[in-house]
């Protein structure tokens, strides 16, 4: 019987313990719930803080956006501006060269009307070839240089060749047609004889 209170008052004394422990971890039931309220507290803070964040980046979004579409309109506004200019550009050229060409045209139409004899017509179509000449050099037309010259694919198109004494092999022996330059640019090419 002794044994079996021993037993017991052990039992018991386990159960304390036990309780005991129970209680130092789990913390009073106040502390638990006073922390659990922190918790949520901090929880709801956070969201508040992210809804705040996600609202500024909305309009910082919304900003960009409205940055992209205004720009996407200048530059569709500045296409169209430019294509316009560049089409009035390419109208105003050809007014200027027609311009100059009408006093060539005057002057053709004088010659044709003179009752003169060979000599005289022979002249006046001299001076509107080189009234002519002159507006071509104004405008920027030169002519390229090919007879004596070596060929150049870029400035001359061979349409013959010919065996040649005392010419260097690919030398222009002759011109068919006149080639003309338009400032730097080959805006027709010579059309030539080469020596072989």
């Amino acid at each position: 019987m002794e044994e079996m209170e021993k037993e017991i008052n052990k039992e018991e004394e386990n159960d304390v313990n036990n309780l005991e422990s129970n209680e130092q971890m789990e913390g009073p039931p106040e502390e638990e719930e006073q922390t659990q309220q922190e918790h949520q507290q901090q929880t709801v803070d956070e969201i508040e803080e992210l809804k705040q964040k996600l609202q500024q980046k909305e309009a910082e979004a919304q900003e960009y956006l409205d940055i992209a579409q205004r720009l996407k309109a200048e530059f569709e506004n500045y296409r169209k501006r430019t294509e316009k200019e560049k089409s009035e550009m390419v109208e105003y050229g050809k007014e200027i060269v027609i311009l100059e060409l009408l006093p060539v045209m005057d002057n053709f139409e004088r010659a044709l009307a003179s009752s003169g004899d060979y000599n005289s017509l022979k002249e006046g179509i001299e001076l509107i070839y080189r009234q002519f000449k002159k507006m071509l050099d104004k405008f920027g037309v030169k002519e390229i240089e090919a007879e004596g010259q070596i060929f150049d694919p870029y400035k001359h198109h061979a349409v013959m060749q010919e065996e040649v004494e005392g010419k260097q092999p690919n030398e222009i022996i002759e011109v068919f047609q006149k080639g003309y330059y338009l400032k730097d640019k080959v805006i027709r090419p010579s059309l030539v004889k080469v020596a072989k």
